[in-house]
């Protein structure tokens, strides 16, 4: 079984961590948890949030994957001191590989941040890869151009474009300066809203459709082409081991 922790900034990544997991890996045998960090930085607590491990018996589980909630975004995120904190343990656990995912904004030097993020990660036997979603997870949401008429028909993609003020089928959503904002001036033009909410959130990510962003979205986001190797590579690291 291969074993991956996957940090996160909060719980719209969390949601969509999960939904995305289960899209690429439908086809195989998998189990996942989700944790939500709550505390003060070197004492936090971790409470079970949700879990699947019940699904296979331990022994036909391929993939086993912990997604865990660092409660707290933008200048507040922990996902980087989290996994350092974590680390050891999750190495004793037998953890294979280690995914950060967290967003740009409201930083403004994606540059300096990526610089930021990689200084004091401990070298150790896990690989760690944190991705950045540019400049928020919901700039992917914003290029799925297919869901937003199954939220609404009123909302098509033509009110997305306008209201983003590009193409959203051909141009990167990464430009947008606040895609979360962006993101519910859209909805709001048929009277919805996106303030991250989970209902909000589960609504839109179980709106989305996976197949577009696994091989259309990807093309025109590097952020989210990004994530989708580093999953893909779980794949073919276990095939050939």
């Amino acid at each position: 079984m291969k074993k991956i922790a996957v940090f996160v900034e909060g719980q719209t990544e969390q949601i969509f961590a999960t939904e995305l997991i289960k899209w690429i890996f439908y086809r195989r045998k998998i189990a996942i948890e989700s944790l939500q960090f709550t505390g003060k930085i070197g004492s936090r607590k971790m409470a079970i949030i949700k879990s699947s491990k019940a699904m296979h018996k331990a022994e036909e589980t391929a993939y086993y994957f912990r997604i865990y909630d660092c409660h707290g975004g933008g200048e507040n995120s922990t996902v980087k001191s989290d996994i350092i904190e974590q680390i050891a343990s999750l190495g004793k656990e037998g953890f294979s590989g280690i995914i950060g995912i967290r967003d740009v904004y409201p930083a403004r030097n994606i540059e300096l941040l990526r610089k930021m993020l990689r200084y004091g990660i401990p070298q150790t036997a896990i690989p760690i890869k944190i991705v950045l979603a540019v400049q928020e997870i919901e700039a992917w949401f914003i290029a799925e151009n297919k869901h937003y008429e199954r939220i609404c028909p009123m909302i098509t993609v033509k009110v997305a474009n306008t209201v983003a003020g590009i193409d959203v089928c051909k141009e990167s959503t990464e430009t947008l300066p606040h895609p979360a904002e962006t993101l519910n001036n859209i909805y709001h033009r048929a009277g919805y809203a996106y303030r991250k909410r989970k209902c909000q959130i589960e609504r839109t990510v179980e709106a989305l459709d996976y197949e577009n962003l696994y091989f259309n979205v990807r093309g025109r986001n590097n952020s989210l082409n990004e994530l989708l190797v580093c999953l893909e590579d779980i794949i073919v690291e276990q095939l050939e081991s």
